[in-house]
């Protein structure tokens, strides 16, 4: 199969090959290992996201087409036509095209693929706007083209192929979409399983983790309220943060206050981004807890729930979107926005070692089942299914 691939998110060309960000880079090389070919269509990245272009794709196989660099939503959105030539001179090239959304420009690259279309939705623009951190006549004007978006989006699901990584988005499209599919998403490879019968066996101080985009509606400031209430109680615990800043989300400096204002600067350390392998697993490893307190009630399903249970890691994480469903019983889950509920599942995992061992084992068995190897494979095999009946 020669499949193509479009997402906003961008690419760069070096001298020794291809780089993307690494949760990208990982799918697009497994992608590749059951195709003949992957053309990815993606922006060149602006100066302040080379640093994040930190994954380089090993796939002999894999092909970037640089869209140029991205604009903003209201010019992609007027002026599509400028990315959408690129799909159609690829008309004979390519068996299927993969859209990843929701994306400013998906409608038209769907409307101008001359090859069938297939979806991969991860995530759902509506529900998050009032959490932006913008004022309130700017989120209204971000709430109407949302809604057309999102309207688009549904007629081209309705088309095509479409698979989620979310059972609320599967359980909202299911009576709208025919040919809907749930799947995983994943970074995970069969190589980066490490396996420990326990953590927190070096006593305190404790290291509760969280990794992922530094966005306030993943609720990082009900994790530092957590830490607190901890230490509060005696609790001699830390809480690192690893990932990159949202643009626009002043989250980081909120925390620097908060933590400044209740006396646990010490305890909130931002390490910045790390590269997805060994560098970003080594913070798995080198943590006792992981933490997930997302407030949305839209999350699909955090990547970081299946690298942490694949470092052996315990896993707290709030029941909102896909987690219930996808870890009930693997995990520790407490309710969104309840910080007291939150320190209260710390403390009690950090002194239950059996509790702590069973997580461990739960989550480990499922991480094996959610390999980019396995979902990779699932998913090609439904395109190529797909593209011979269109």
């Amino acid at each position: 199969m020669r499949l193509g691939f479009y997402y906003h998110i961008p690419a760069v060309s070096k001298a020794d090959g291809i780089y993307m960000p690494g949760y990208l880079g990982r799918f697009i090389d497994s992608l590749a290992g059951f195709c003949e070919q992957v053309v990815c269509f993606q922006h060149a990245p602006q100066s302040d996201e080379v640093d994040r272009m930190d994954y380089r794709i090993t796939s002999p196989n894999v092909e970037w087409v640089n869209l140029g660099t991205r604009d903003n939503v209201l010019s992609r959105t007027i002026l599509a036509s400028r990315y959408t030539g690129y799909i159609r001179s690829y008309a004979g090239n390519l068996d299927v095209l993969l859209v990843r959304g929701p994306s400013p420009l998906l409608p038209a690259m769907v409307s101008a693929s001359p090859v069938p279309t297939a979806l991969l939705l991860v995530g759902d623009y509506l529900k998050g706007i009032d959490d932006l951190p913008q004022p309130r006549w700017r989120k209204e004007a971000i709430r109407l083209w949302s809604h057309w978006n999102q309207q688009a989006q549904l007629r081209a699901a309705r088309r095509s192929l479409t698979f989620v990584n979310s059972r609320v988005l599967y359980e909202e499209l299911s009576p709208f979409v025919p040919d809907l599919h749930e799947i995983r998403t994943t970074t995970l490879t069969e190589a980066d399983f490490f396996e420990r019968a326990d953590t927190c066996e070096s006593g305190p101080p404790y290291k509760l983790l969280y990794v992922g985009r530094m966005d306030r509606v993943k609720g990082l400031l009900n994790m530092a309220e957590a830490v607190a209430l901890l230490t509060q109680k005696g609790e001699d615990v830390s809480l690192d943060l690893v990932g990159w800043p949202e643009p626009g989300d002043p989250i980081l400096d909120d925390l620097k206050t908060y933590a400044r204002h209740h006396g646990i600067e010490g305890r909130i350390n931002y390490l910045g981004l790390r590269s997805m392998g060994a560098e970003l697993f080594a913070c798995y490893r080198a943590a006792d807890l992981y933490l997930i307190a997302s407030r949305s009630s839209f999350e699909g399903f955090p990547r970081t729930v299946w690298e942490a249970m694949a470092s052996s890691l315990p896993v707290i994480a709030t029941r909102v979107g896909s987690i219930p469903s996808f870890v009930e019983g693997a995990a520790e889950l407490v309710a969104p926005a309840q910080p007291f509920a939150l320190a209260d599942a710390i403390q009690r995992l950090l002194h239950d070692s059996s509790l702590r061992r069973v997580y461990i084992e739960r989550g480990m068995e499922l991480a094996r089942k959610n390999t980019l190897e396995f979902q990779s494979k699932v998913m090609i095999t439904a395109l190529e299914n797909w593209v011979k009946s269109v």
